[in-house]
């Protein structure tokens, strides 16, 4: 992951947005968006942050696999994770500018991740707290994650494992002259991103249904070295 620079770490997102609900193709308007979670509509506040993001009017969709091959995947990926730990990803979506600059991609993958207090947090990353949702942020990834909770034999335990969404900007190449306010549209993008995942899975905790209100959390103290005994 990429610096950030000091004066970022200081400021607070401010991404309190109204955002339009997903859509889907003329051909299904009558699925729910959650059946499409790539398909992204125009217009609609999703496509508004791509052409932001990609810096392009214009991007090309590439759906890597069918939304219900992705949830049945999940689903036995949750089964598993308790003995293997963080499961493989899975890519979800990429989206490429029309220029056809693969560098400029977005990537989206998807995977189960255990709670760990203890995580390191990576040099240049700036941790975040978005309604109920945890992650990290830099100029070129962002990772959100969040509980998502299943009926049946997948009824979550209190420790269970959380839903990780992972965008990735900028493939290979981190553009040059960040700011904080693209930063913030790649959080905000993932967020909504993260939440047709979960709508996908038919969460029943309904996470990430509110707007995303995002706020950046204090870096945590470095944890201090043992004493060594003479």
């Amino acid at each position: 992951m990429t610096a950030v620079p000091a004066a970022a770490k200081r400021s607070v997102l401010a991404l309190v947005c109204v955002v339009a609900a997903a859509g889907c193709s003329a051909a299904k308007e009558s699925e729910p968006p959650a059946a499409h979670p790539c398909t992204i509509a125009d217009p609609s506040k999703e496509r508004d942050l791509l052409r932001e993001i990609t810096k392009s009017a214009g991007f090309d969709t590439r759906i890597n696999t069918t939304t219900a091959h992705m949830v049945d995947m999940l689903k036995a990926d949750l089964r598993t994770v308790v003995n293997v730990g963080a499961t493989s990803p899975w890519l979800m979506c990429g989206y490429v500018p029309e220029q056809g600059k693969d560098a400029g991609r977005v990537q989206l993958q998807v995977r189960w991740q255990p709670v760990d207090p203890r995580e390191r947090i990576p040099e240049g990353s700036l941790p975040f707290e978005a309604n109920g949702a945890t992650g990290m942020t830099d100029d070129t990834t962002t990772l959100l994650r969040v509980r998502c909770d299943l009926p049946g034999d997948l009824s979550s335990p209190a420790d269970m494992p959380l839903l990780s969404v992972e965008g990735s900007f900028g493939i290979r190449a981190p553009r040059a002259n960040m700011t904080q306010a693209d930063r913030d549209r790649q959080t905000t993008f993932t967020y909504l991103m993260a939440r047709r995942v979960t709508q996908a899975l038919g969460c029943t905790n309904k996470p990430l249904e509110r707007p995303p209100a995002v706020k950046v959390l204090p870096l945590p103290s470095p944890s201090p070295s043992p004493s060594r005994k003479s």
